[in-house]
């Protein structure tokens, strides 16, 4: 499919056809090809935005030349500002890559402000973004740095992000678009072209989707990021302070199980997720008799299982079902009546199809239950004998056997 088709509903997500747009174009090619992907597939309300930066003398002039001319043949406002950025880089004791960079973006909020348009578009695409991953890989970022751009952060939008820069070269050469080549882009003086010129092709050697693969990873960090920010904002609504939330936020990646509470919520971290619950839950009971959680396992209390049907049937009349949440019993084997409890540190049973004892706490490792699942669970016990880890297993010393005459099926209501 090509660029402009792919590029549309991209562009499409990130603002509103009514929306007026600024296009940042330095002359290059991402620039001019963003530009005219713009005016010729989605805005009306467009006018471009370009810096002079004065870095590079004559071709700094040339570039801001060549955009105005731009400006004119494609019909469009334009707004322009030199920039003395050397003097500006030795006042803010920066690089000259970041006070150009500072420049560039409060010239972008002042025209946002003054002239009443609703974003910035800049050119940055899918190998811009790879790049920027290494850079702040070598810095020793976080998942913020490392997630890379995003296509929109407040007024600032990127086209461009899903797209490579053989996709623009593709695009500019079929619509024989001019664009000026900024010579220091192959000074490998730069880290982002040393990174640019070297690295990535040395990993394409190793790994030809090194790129696609780099870029995935992004996505999932950015996800990563996103569930965090979501998970922030419902730690703050349930109640949990600022050093607890600092706190959890830290734990989350770590060990499974580690837990918070609040004066409402309690959070429990369980395989790099953050599980939130509210206190609370019935002790209605049903059918069985209950027997009440004992200190160990009452940090919170929660309803029993709802029993759908209870039948006591012939054995030849028996048909095996392995759905967990039905348990089918050697009727003659229990021991009445039976006891619904909750499970206790030191429980063991003896899982269906094995010979040998089982703790409970070991099953639920290898169910990889989370600590709220596992306080969920319900025990239907036969005297002093666990028959049935209710949903999960039954006991195999209560299973059907060629001796058995009477089964008791019990089955629940869908949770």
């Amino acid at each position: 499919m090509s660029l402009p088709k792919l590029f549309l509903p991209y562009f499409s997500a990130l603002v509103e056809p009514s929306d007026r747009v600024l296009v940042a174009v330095s002359g290059g090619l991402d620039s001019v090809v963003l530009l005219d992907l713009l005016k010729k597939y989605s805005l009306n309300d467009l006018a471009i935005v370009h810096c002079n930066f004065q870095l590079r003398g004559k071709d700094s002039n040339e570039d801001e030349k060549f955009v105005k001319s731009l400006a004119k043949s494609y019909g469009l406002p334009i707004f322009h500002k030199r920039f003395d950025t050397k003097t500006e880089q030795k006042k803010s004791k920066q690089s000259v890559q970041m006070a150009a960079r500072n420049l560039r973006y409060a010239y972008f909020s002042e025209l946002l402000e003054k002239e009443k348009y609703d974003y910035v578009a800049v050119a940055h695409h899918a190998d811009d973004q790879i790049e920027t991953f290494f850079i702040n890989l070598l810095r020793g970022s976080g998942v913020k740095g490392l997630r890379g751009m995003l296509s929109k952060r407040e007024q600032i939008i990127r086209p461009l992000l899903k797209f490579s820069r053989q996709d623009l070269e593709n695009y500019a050469k079929k619509n024989n678009l001019e664009y000026h080549e900024d010579t220091t882009n192959s000074d490998d003086y730069y880290l982002r072209n040393n990174i640019r010129h070297n690295l990535i092709p040395c990993l394409e050697t190793l790994e030809k989707s090194a790129k696609a693969s780099i870029l995935q990873s992004m996505e999932n960090l950015q996800d990563l990021e996103t569930q965090s920010l979501q998970d922030l904002e419902t730690l703050q609504t349930c109640g949990f302070s600022a050093t607890q939330i600092r706190s959890i936020q830290k734990h989350i990646g770590g060990h499974s199980g580690k837990q918070f509470a609040s004066k409402t919520h309690r959070a429990i971290t369980h395989n790099g997720q953050l599980l939130i619950k509210p206190f609370g839950g019935s002790t209605s009971v049903g059918l069985f008799r209950q027997v009440q959680p004992t200190a160990d396992n009452a940090t919170e209390v929660e309803p029993p299982p709802n029993i759908a049907t209870i039948n006591i049937i012939d054995i030849k009349d028996f048909v095996l079902n392995i759905d967990p949440k039905i348990a089918q019993l050697d009727f003659d084997k229990l021991e009445f009546p039976l006891t619904l409890r909750r499970w206790e540190k030191g429980d063991f049973f003896v899982p269906f199809g094995q010979g040998g004892k089982q703790k409970l706490s070991d099953f639920f490792i290898n169910q990889k239950l989370s600590r709220f699942e596992k306080e969920r669970v319900w025990l239907l016990c036969s005297g002093n004998d666990i028959a049935w880890i209710i949903g999960h297993r039954i006991d195999n010393r209560f299973r059907i056997s060629s001796k058995t005459k009477r089964v008791l099926v019990i089955d629940l209501l869908p949770a």
